[in-house]
């Protein structure tokens, strides 16, 4: 079971929100020369900030992008790192599998009872919401095959990255 190209396009999907809030700033700064506004400008920038930030996070684990205690884990012999390496991967699956589910019920419920943004357009707010349930659900996904792998003996995708990042 190998997502890579799952978690590359929402490493891209997230690229692309950071494209959308550069231009949204570019553009309401040539509005303010000209004396004109983009309704909703930062409405649209705050759900594109947050759509990078979760849509981000797969494809930053799976790259060794995320914080880990490498001083800590550097010390462990490997039977012992193999045990800390399943339990760290089995919470990661744990609680991002509690938020996924959350972040979907809560999509869903906002879908139900037709909730719009405030601003000056009227967006649905599941939209929004839908990327940060969906990025939660890949790395989800994402530590389910980090699990898996962990238990068939292997080391996590993010230690490898790590490992090949230090040795360059």
């Amino acid at each position: 079971m190998n997502l890579d190209w799952l978690y590359r396009s929402c490493g891209f999907l997230a690229a692309l929100c950071l494209v959308i809030i550069a231009a949204l700033i570019i553009l309401q700064i040539i509005g303010r020369l000209l004396g004109f506004i983009i309704p909703s400008a930062d409405d649209i920038a705050g759900y594109c900030m947050a759509a990078s930030i979760f849509l981000a996070l797969a494809d930053t684990l799976r790259a060794g992008g995320h914080i880990r205690v490498t001083m800590f884990i550097g010390w462990l012999p490997t039977p012992l790192l193999r045990i800390v390496e399943f339990l760290n991967v089995s919470v990661g699956v744990i609680f991002t599998g509690y938020f996924a589910w959350y972040a979907g019920s809560m999509v869903w419920q906002t879908y139900q009872f037709s909730e719009i943004s405030q601003g000056y357009l009227p967006i649905p707010l599941w939209i929004p919401q839908f990327t940060m349930a969906f990025g939660l659900f890949v790395l989800f996904l994402a530590f389910v095959e980090e699990w898996y792998r962990v238990v068939r003996g292997l080391p996590p995708h993010y230690a490898e990255s790590a490992e090949a990042a230090r040795t360059e």
